[in-house]
């Protein structure tokens, strides 16, 4: 349940009401949404309850996934360029 609801406040505070962090550091809000967002997956990770474990194991793990592919992406941009120019 913990999981649910701290997947719900990432969903809600990095895409449907983005502006509610506008009056933090842009550092800070990064911070939040990524500690909310590793929050869920690691409390679904460690939870005992069937299928709301399944569910927001599943979407949290898509989240922790798109935050590794930009994770490379900045680093492969920091190497090697811009891949556009």
């Amino acid at each position: 349940m913990i999981s649910l609801i701290l997947l719900v406040m990432f969903i809600v505070l990095g895409f449907i009401f983005p502006q509610v962090l506008n009056p933090l550091p842009d550092s800070w809000d990064i911070v939040l949404v990524i500690i909310l967002l590793f929050g869920s997956f690691f409390a679904a990770l460690f939870s005992k309850k069937g299928l709301l474990k399944v569910i927001t194991l599943v979407v949290s793990s898509i989240g922790i996934l798109g935050l590794v592919v930009i994770i490379i992406y900045s680093i492969a941009m920091m190497i090697f360029g811009s891949f556009g120019s």
